[in-house]
């Protein structure tokens, strides 16, 4: 168990290196959160993995070090999620009490250092209360409450595993051997689905930004020449082929026609009927459409990364949900025909 549990941390960390330097496409503030959360499960994996092989013990210092990254994870993931679900948001100072649970419970670790799993169970706690918190935030975007489904499967999951351990650290302080391996496991489970939504679902923040956002009070379009912004993205789309970039979501798209998030939002549901994510990708599938059928000598794949799919499954994924048919079967028929 532990050195598959070594084996596993030590892909966990290089995978969350990798994500860290990875560029972004989110606002200034979810890029400076998300980079923060992948820092801290850095650390967590690193001491965790080090702990297991027995090249560290829980001193003070890193007891203490240890206990503020873990503490960090459940407030820092909430915050991000808040600033992507709500990219007008901006951060204040008010939103930093959010980490003083995490700091006093980490000197708590320093003071009464027996009391050690106790307090990391109560870490577990407080990342669960966040977790909770955020699957209501979701649960109250009530259109479309159906597309989170894998959101609620982990935040179940989460607080499921946060009450086993809190429930564990009180009863028993001989668990934390268990705990830590268990953890490093379920840590690294967590990166691999970071890693697989990012390479087949790499437009799903910006899905996030549109749902979010279709929760309209007052139109913000007020003072918006729509009709002109309209051809503005027609261009931007037929003459500089702007959805060639695999990176781009709705917040930069936005910010190329001087628009925030919500208003490119909106103007695309009330003026077009569309959401940005299914107008982008009718662009893409329109111009392989094209590709396939003029340049049979190019492969499937090629012709969706040249498009703008950042990889094969979201290509023949997108493509077979508007035709109905793989692009290889679709060239096939297209020439043949």
């Amino acid at each position: 168990m532990n050195q598959i549990s070594i084996a596993i941390a030590g892909f966990s960390i290089i995978a969350s290196i990798l994500l860290f330097f990875q560029k972004r496409t989110e606002t200034q503030t979810a890029k400076i959160l998300a980079r923060t959360l992948l820092l801290v499960l850095i650390i967590i994996q690193f001491i965790q993995a080090m702990y297991i092989a027995g090249y560290l013990s829980f001193e003070r210092a890193i007891s203490v070090f240890y206990l503020l990254s873990l503490g960090l994870v459940g407030p820092v993931f909430y915050l991000y999620s808040q600033h992507i679900i709500q990219t007008n948001l901006e951060w204040t100072i008010r939103e930093s009490w959010r980490f003083l649970p995490a700091i006093i419970f980490s000197f708590l670790g320093f003071l009464f250092p027996d009391s050690f799993s106790l307090i990391y169970s109560f870490m577990f706690l407080l990342g669960g209360l966040y977790m909770g918190r955020l699957a209501w935030s979701l649960y109250l975007l009530r259109e479309r409450r159906r597309l989170f489904k894998m959101e609620f499967l982990f935040t179940a999951s989460f607080l499921a595993w946060s009450l086993a351990v809190v429930l564990m650290g009180i009863l028993s302080s001989q668990v934390m051997g268990f705990l830590l391996s268990a953890q490093v496991i379920m840590l690294s489970l967590l990166i691999a689905a970071a890693i697989h939504i990012q390479l087949n679902y790499p437009h799903l923040l910006s899905s996030l930004e549109e749902i979010a956002s279709r929760q309209y009070q007052t139109s913000t379009l007020v003072n918006v020449d729509c009709e002109s912004k309209k051809k503005q993205l027609e261009e931007l789309m037929s003459v500089k082929e702007i959805y060639r970039d695999a990176e781009l979501s709705l917040s930069s798209c936005a910010e190329m026609l001087s628009l925030k998030s919500h208003q490119l939002s909106e103007l695309m549901n009330t003026q077009l009927g569309v959401s940005f994510s299914s107008y982008l990708r009718q662009q893409r599938i329109k111009a392989s459409e094209i590709l396939l059928k003029n340049e049979p000598e190019v492969s499937v794949l090629a012709v969706g990364l040249s498009v703008g799919f950042s990889s094969q499954s979201a290509f023949y994924s997108a493509f077979k949900s508007i035709h109905g048919i793989a692009p290889g079967q679709y060239r096939q028929q297209i020439l043949a025909g």
